[in-house]
């Protein structure tokens, strides 16, 4: 089994710099979306780190390192991360408060599992045989709320806050990360966002988007064009990683890395 994936950012259409990063590491099976916040751009920069942090804790992996388990060490570099924010925005008072959501992916083909390891409310998704589940569960004030009082109605949850997000990394000196494996099947295809994406796009309609286009890269651009349609007020990232049983061809692995900073 292969991983095949695509990827892009937007900046919206109301917002100046651009907070979300994501990568692609297809020689790692290794997949990350980061949603950065804080003044002064330090959200920018708590993404930045997020994505190089990860990418660096696999490319510079030592012989202890790969005899642990993919999820493991899906976790690991999520934790690494979080030291390296947190450590950068002590060190400036420009950066102190920073921090960044996250959501990295890692498939494991022996194992033929898909690992999810987040903080925050940037999520995965997995489209399978038409069916479309979320995976991860945001950590927001709504969210919580709802996980505790599932009771709660629209209108009760009318007066909270709905941009709040209850972990982040970078935030503190440690971080709860949430892990998740899901077995795959040939045809799955997993879609890593930011809430600039789902915020502004209904499940049904980002589903429809995915299975109406089946190259990746075109499926990624008109998901971002369907976010700012309908108001692009926020940064807007998508990544879809697709599970084939056949090889495909190496070029396909970078289709479509692309960054939209104007419109």
């Amino acid at each position: 089994m292969r991983a095949i994936a695509a990827g892009l950012s937007d900046v919206g259409r109301e917002r100046v710099h651009n907070e979300d990063r994501y990568i692609l590491l297809p020689e790692f099976n290794v997949y990350v979306v980061a949603d950065g916040m804080g003044g002064h751009e330090a959200g920018e920069v708590a993404s930045r780190i997020a994505a190089s942090a990860i990418a660096g804790y696999f490319r510079e992996a030592n012989g202890k390192r790969r005899k642990a388990s993919t999820g493991d060490r899906l976790r690991a570099a999520v934790t690494y991360a979080n030291a390296r924010i947190f450590a950068h925005a002590d060190d400036s008072r420009f950066y102190r408060g920073m921090g960044t959501t996250v959501v990295a992916a890692a498939f494991a083909p022996r194992e033929r599992k898909f690992y999810v390891a987040h903080a925050g409310d940037s999520r995965c998704y997995l489209l399978r045989r038409g069916g479309f589940a979320q995976l991860t569960r945001d950590h927001s004030l709504i969210a919580d709320a709802l996980l505790e009082r599932p009771d709660l109605t629209e209108s009760d949850l009318a007066y909270l806050p709905r941009n709040v997000i209850t972990r982040a990394l970078g935030i503190g000196p440690s971080v709860d990360v949430d892990l998740r494996a899901e077995r795959v099947e040939p045809g799955d295809v997993f879609l890593l966002c930011s809430d600039g994406l789902h915020g502004l796009v209904d499940d049904g309609e980002i589903a429809r988007i995915i299975e109406d286009n089946a190259v990746l890269a075109d499926a990624c651009c008109k998901l971002i064009d369907c976010a700012n349609e309908n108001g692009g007020r926020d940064n807007i990232t998508a990544v879809l990683i697709r599970i084939e049983e056949t090889a495909a061809a190496s070029w396909s692995q970078r289709q479509g890395a692309k960054t939209r900073n104007a419109r």
